[in-house]
This record gives C-alpha cells, structure tokens and sequence, in this order.
C-alpha cells in the first residue's frame, strides 16, 4: 500500500437523478474536474475501484482500501446505497482520515449529519469554473487534515472501545490482519489476569503445574503469562508458554518472556526464530522488522558456527529453518518499505529458503512439505511483481515443483494440509478449475477430520491463509478461481 493514495467512494460514469425528471449526473466530470484535482493539491494520488487493475477476488481491494489507506474520501451525492454502505465500513474500520463531500441541495441522514460535509453546486452537466475554484479550497484544507490522523468517525467517537485498527498504544498498525491481543482481553482482563497470577503464587503454585489445565483458552494463557514473568521466566515451561502466546497472537506478552530469556543467554535457536516473528508482528514498522531480521541473521550465524558445515543433515535443517523465517520477514519489509532492493532481497531469500528445505526434504528432515510448496509459490509471485507482468513465464518451475511434492510416511498432518491449500491455489492459478475445486474441497474435508487434534488447522492457519490470498490477490491468474478457494477457507475458519 502506498500511504500517499487517497481512495475514492462514488459512483462512476453517468447515473439518473432518482426524482424521475430525466436528468443526469456526471460523476466522472466532478471525478476528473473537482476530485482528482483537490487530492492532487493535497499531496496525494486518487484512486477508485473501477482503476484496480487485475482484482483477484471481488470486494478484496475495495475493503482492503477501505480499512488501511490514511485517507478516503465520499462524494455522497444522489444518495447511492453502495457509497453509504461503504462508508459506513470505513468509519468503523478507521477513526480518523474520512472526507465527506456531497452536491448542494441533498438532504443527508441523520447518522452522516454528525460529520462534516463540504457541499458543491453542479446540475449533473455543466461545472461552474468559480464553483469549481470555490469547492478545491475547503477539499484541499479537509484533505490535508484528514492526512493528520485526527479522529472523524462518529462510530470511534460514540463507542470508544470498538477500535480496529488500533494497537494498546493508540497507534495505527500496519496493513497486516488486526492482532487480538487487545480486543480480545482488554485492559480490565488483564487486571484480572495478574490477580488470577497472584492468586496462584500464593498457592504455591507454578507454569509447570497449571500449563496443561489452563492453556486453552487466551485468558488462562495470558494469567500464565504473568505468573511467568513475576516466578520463573527461564524455564522450559516458560519457552513453551512464550510459544504458545506467540502462536496465539498474544505477542506483546510473548515477547516480554522471549526478552527476559534472550538478555539471559537461555534462548535456544527455535525460540530465537520465534521470538523474530513475535517481535515483526507486535512492531509492524521497518525498524520492528529490521529488529527480527537481525536476530535471524544472529541465528544464522550460530548455526555456521557449528561444526560439520551446511551438508550436515541436522545443520541443513537449521539453515532450513532461517532462511525461510528470514525469507518472509525480508518480504514484510518490502511490504513496508515498497523499495525495488527490498523486494530483490525478499526474492532472492524465498530462493534460499527453497534451496535449503528442498535440500532437508531430500535429506529426511524436513516433515512440513507446505513450506517448501508456500516458498514455490512466493517466490514465482514476487518475480511476478518484480518484472510488472502477470503472464510471467514461470522458468524457475515453481508450479510443477509444488504439484510433484508427494506426502512422506512421517509428514506433519499441518503441513500436509498447508500443502492441499498451496496446490489448489497453485491449480486455480494455471486454469485448471475442476482440479482446484476437488483438490480445495478434499484438502478442506481432511482438516475438519483433524481440527480438534491439531488446533492450527482451521483457525490460525486458515487466517493466513486467507491473508495471503488477499496479498497476493492482484498477482494470481484465474481470479475466479482463486476466489473459491478464498470462500472455502472462509467457511472453515
């Protein structure tokens, strides 16, 4: 996302006036005469729906727009039910940066009345020069504000605690899904949380004691948590619970466990690994990125360190291991940063992630082939974005690369399902629409046979998934296929 787009809610082209009178409105004149001019002005670049080009999945850019661009402005005019609906999504998805505009003479609901509006004068043909230099003044100053994050939702202004777009900081997350770490407990919980904590210390008892009893849920999770931090955040029990919160998306409390054992020097390769991703994801800016991609690189080293070299089959793993965390925060940072040399650098390393677990997989180690098919297909995309074409030919042999990984003996039943998923996706990529149909639908039956033994099936896998279907929506051929798979995943997650 470019934080210097400004995304347009109106109607397009020439619509009726609804009083019957045979007159129309010239949408796409005030568009080009008003709109693009006014947002121009402000330091930004409009943009609607109708210039998306290559949407893989329907409503996808339009709610994406709606929930993370910094500004969006509505021409409310003629009363289209679809810019209110729209509206009313962005003004519970963000606080702040909404411009409301609307022709003179329109009666607008009560519940719109609340927010400003800037009125213009136009008879549906014919815009006024004067009008037209009279309207970009207040547009301009109200774009510009809009741009400075102050609060204009009237859902955020009346139901303060309906945030979603907001971290226990007060400050914008990025344009990853929202972490529940917050909306989910709250900060009342969590007093409850540390009394539930003391409660327990003056019982006695420890995170190896109530680990087993209390870890299904967030709350007895995040009541651990802080039993953790005040008794002993250096044991085994207490790598377990930082991953386990981690895996939960209880980052911020994972992370204060993961911080105390790394300043200690008891932090072992895996949770240092986790530990990255915790961090990227409750610091979702180039410098929380930069963070992760540094201890990383620290276990990296570690593992050169060891002796036997990289064609050791256990110290393969380990490269394994690195390269392909390191591969997927090096593509958060291109996402963040939007630099050609960050995106070479994420292509170059889901390369390096292939080549490792490819060489793991050979080797007997690796047990999760959903890696290597989630690299294939990452890495053909990217040289997609890199070279500006979606009908790329795919010289690497990323896709016939994930339909020929075959299941193992001891293959992981998680990453046996990641693997159905990437090559239904990788199916409805090429055309091939009965067989990703069959492949998604068979993938999705065998999930529910194992979600309650394997709690990532169905919930947080699915949630990633989806998130990279969203991502990478715009880069996947045969859009409405790939749309099926995204609606299956929804039914299930």
């Amino acid at each position: 996302m470019k934080p210097d787009q400004c995304f347009i809610v109106m109607p397009f082209g020439v619509k009726p006036f609804p009083d019957g009178s045979g007159r129309t409105f010239d949408f796409d004149k005030v568009y080009r005469v008003v709109i693009q001019r006014a947002v121009r002005e402000a330091g930004m670049t409009p943009i609607r729906a109708d210039e998306h080009v290559g949407s893989a999945l329907i409503h996808t850019d339009m709610f994406r727009d709606l929930r993370d661009r910094s500004v969006v402005l509505a021409d409310l005019s003629l009363d289209n039910p679809n810019v209110f609906y729209e509206l009313g999504i962005r003004h519970v998805m963000s606080s702040s940066g909404t411009v409301l505009m609307c022709r003179q003479g329109s009666v607008l609901p009560f519940d719109v009345k609340l927010s400003r509006t800037i009125f213009y004068d136009f008879d549906g043909l014919s815009l006024d020069w004067e009008e037209v230099e009279r309207v970009l003044e207040p547009l301009k100053r109200s774009l510009i504000e809009a741009r400075k994050g102050l609060p204009d939702s009237p859902v955020h202004a009346l139901l303060p605690d309906s945030v979603l777009r907001e971290d226990e900081s007060g400050e914008k997350v990025a344009t990853r899904y929202v972490q529940n770490e917050t909306s989910a407990v709250g900060a009342p919980l969590a007093e409850y949380q540390r009394l539930v904590a003391d409660v327990w210390i003056s019982r006695g008892q420890s995170v190896d004691d109530l680990f087993a009893d209390h870890r299904d849920s967030i709350f007895g999770s995040r009541a651990l948590a802080y039993l953790c931090l005040k008794t002993d955040p250096m044991s085994e029990t207490a790598s377990r619970l930082a991953n386990h919160l981690n895996d939960c998306e209880q980052y911020r409390l994972a992370n204060e466990i993961y911080a105390l054992q790394h300043e200690a020097g008891k932090m072992s390769r895996d949770s240092l690994l986790a530990y990255a991703s915790s961090y990227s994801e409750a610091n979702p800016d180039v410098a929380g990125a930069d963070h992760a991609i540094k201890m990383v690189e620290d276990s990296m080293a570690e593992v050169e360190r060891q002796p036997g070299g990289p064609s050791e089959s256990d110290t393969t793993m380990m490269y394994a291991q690195c390269h392909r965390r390191l591969a997927g925060l090096r593509q958060w940072r291109w996402e963040l940063s939007g630099e050609a040399p960050d995106l070479e650098r994420a292509i170059q390393s889901s390369a390096d992630a292939i080549r490792f677990n490819e060489r793991a997989r050979k080797q007997g180690q690796l047990k999760h082939p959903g890696f290597i098919a989630q690299s294939r297909l990452k890495n053909m995309v990217l040289l997609r974005i890199r070279d500006y074409s979606l009908e790329r030919p795919d010289t690497e042999g990323n896709r016939d690369a994930i339909l020929a990984l075959k299941p193992q003996p001891e293959d992981h039943p998680v990453g046996l399902s990641y693997l159905g998923w990437f090559k239904a996706i990788t199916l409805a990529d090429m055309g091939a629409a009965e067989d990703s149909n069959a492949k998604a639908l068979k993938t999705f039956g065998i999930d529910m046979t194992l979600k309650d033994e394997y709690s990532e099936i169905g919930r947080r896998q699915y949630v990633q998934l989806r998130r990279f279907l969203e991502f990478y929506a715009p880069y996947l051929r045969n859009p409405s296929l790939v749309g099926r798979i995204s609606q299956v995943l929804q039914a299930g997650g």
